[in-house]
C-alpha cells in the first residue's frame, strides 16, 4: 500500500513541469472545495432561519394542542383533562377558548381571533406574556383585552381605549327569531409584539370568563394547550394522545399548526442543496476527465510496473488513491473554509440584515448531520469518479504499453 500511495502522490503534485492534466486536477480540487464550503454555509443559513422561525412560533404556540371537534361525541372535558394531567412529560397545561369575533372602534371593524385563557396558566404553555410592549398581560379590569401590535396599529387604539367585540354566538337562529348579538365593551389593557405579523395582526386575548360570556358558553372550553419536556418529541406525544383520547378530539403539534410553512422551507432547503451540489458534480466530472487522461499519459509507466511484477489490482489502487487524494484535499479545504465563514458570521455578523428586521445579521446554525452528509456524499462521488479510470489502468495491455519503450 505504501508503494501505491507514493506513486499516487507523485502523480498528483510531484511533477517538475505543470501539465494540462495538473490544471484539470487543480480545478477539480478547487471545485470540490468551493462546493463543500458553499453547501456548509448555505445549509447553516437555512438551519439558522429555520431555528429562528421555530423559536418565534413556539413562543406563541404550545408544543401540543388538544381540541374538541364540534358536534361530535367522545370523552368529556374532565376525562381529557385528567388524562393530560397524568402524563409525566407534560410540563404545562392550560385550557383555552378560541373563536372568531368582530372588533369595532370608531367605525373601524376587523375580524379577529379571540383567545380566552387564564393569565396564570398562560405562562405555562406560551411566552407571549413576555412579549408585552405596553401595559401588562393581566385582565384585572372588567372585559380587559390584550391586542397584538399590528392589530392595535390597524385599529388605531392605545392603552385605555375601548373597543367593541361582537360575537356570532346564536346567529344561526336569526332566520327564525330575533337574536341580539352579544357585545362586550373591552378596554385595552396591554399590547404585545410576538415578532410574528400574522399573530400580531389576528389575535386578541381575553380572560376565560369574559370569553365564555362573549360566546355564550357554559363552562366548556375549546381544548387544552400543552408544553412538554422536549418539543422534538411532540409527534410521539401526539400519537399516544390520539390512541388514548379516542374520537371527538383532535391533537395537533407545533409542526402541524404550520405544516405548509415548514413544507415550503424544506423544499427551499433541498432545492438549494441540489443546485449547489451541481458545483461538486462538475468537479467530480473534472476528476473523471483528469484521471482518464492521466491513465492514457501513463500507459508506459503502467506497462513497466506490470512487467516488474506489480499486480493489476495494485495498479488499479494507484489511480483510486489519486481520486481519494483529490477528494480528501478538496473536502478538507472546503470544510475548513465553510466552518470558518460560518463561525465568523455567528461571532461577528459579517452579513448584516436591514435594520427593520428582527435580528441584526443573518443567523447560522451548524448541524453535525448536515456536515456528515456533505462530506460523505462528496467523498463518495470522488471515489466513484476515480473508479472508471482505475479500471482502465487495470486493463492496460502490457505488450502494447511497452512495445515502443
Amino acid at each position: 500500500m505504501q508503494l501505491e500511495s507514493y506513486i499516487a502522490r507523485r502523480y498528483l503534485y510531484g511533477k517538475k513541469r505543470f501539465s494540462f492534466i495538473n490544471i484539470i486536477s487543480l480545478l477539480a480540487t478547487l471545485g470540490i472545495m468551493f462546493g463543500v464550503a458553499a453547501l456548509i454555509v448555505v445549509m447553516s443559513v437555512f438551519n439558522g432561519f429555520n431555528g429562528l422561525v421555530t423559536s418565534i412560533l413556539q413562543d406563541f404556540d404550545p408544543h401540543v394542542k388538544v381540541e374538541r371537534i364540534p358536534r361530535t361525541e367522545g370523552k368529556s372535558e374532565a376525562e381529557v383533562r385528567s388524562l393530560l394531567a397524568a402524563r409525566t412529560d407534560v410540563t404545562g397545561m392550560a385550557p383555552f377558548i378560541q373563536r372568531k369575533a368582530m372588533a369595532m372602534v370608531r367605525g373601524n371593524a376587523n375580524f379577529v381571533w379571540v383567545k380566552g385563557m387564564h393569565p396564570d396558566s398562560l405562562d405555562l404553555v406560551s411566552d407571549v406574556a413576555e412579549k408585552i410592549v405596553l401595559g401588562d398581560f393581566r385582565f384585572e379590569e372588567e372585559n380587559g383585552i390584550v391586542l397584538g401590535v399590528v392589530l392595535a396599529d390597524r385599529m388605531r387604539v392605545l392603552l385605555g381605549d375601548t373597543l367593541l367585540l361582537y360575537s356570532p354566538a346564536g346567529m344561526e337562529n336569526i332566520l327564525t327569531q330575533y337574536v341580539a348579538p352579544t357585545v362586550l365593551r373591552c378596554p385595552v389593557t396591554g399590547i404585545y409584539d410576538s415578532q410574528n405579523k400574522v399573530y400580531d395582526g389576528a389575535y386578541a386575548f381575553l380572560s376565560l370568563a369574559d370569553t365564555r360570556k362573549l360566546f355564550r358558553m357554559r363552562g366548556e372550553v375549546s381544548g387544552f394547550e400543552l408544553r412538554i419536556e422536549d418539543a422534538d418529541e411532540s409527534e410521539d406525544v401526539k400519537q399516544e394522545l390520539l390512541a388514548v383520547i379516542g374520537p371527538g378530539w383532535n391533537v395537533l403539534t407545533w409542526y402541524d399548526l404550520h405544516r405548509d410553512l415548514y413544507s415550503v422551507m424544506t423544499v427551499e432547503r433541498w432545492s438549494a442543496f441540489i443546485l449547489l451540489a451541481i458545483i461538486i458534480a462538475v468537479a467530480v466530472f473534472n476528476i473523471l476527465a483528469s484521471l482518464t487522461m492521466l491513465v492514457l499519459e501513463k500507459r508506459r509507466d503502467i506497462g513497466i510496473l506490470r512487467t516488474m511484477g506489480l499486480p493489476a489490482t495494485r495498479v488499479q489502487r494507484i489511480f483510486l488513491l489519486e481520486g481519494v487524494w483529490i477528494g480528501v484535499i478538496g473536502v478538507l479545504a472546503g470544510l475548513l473554509v465553510g466552518l470558518l465563514i460560518t463561525w465568523l458570521q455567528a461571532e461577528f455578523g459579517l452579513f448584516r440584515l436591514d435594520a427593520a428586521f428582527i435580528i441584526p445579521a443573518i443567523p447560522v446554525e451548524l448541524r453535525i448531520s448536515d456536515i456528515s452528509l456533505i462530506v460523505l456524499a462528496t467523498f463518495g462521488l470522488c471515489l466513484l469518479a476515480a473508479w472508471y479510470p482505475a479500471l482502465r489502468a487495470r486493463s492496460v495491455n502490457i505488450i502494447d504499453a511497452v512495445r515502443w519503450e
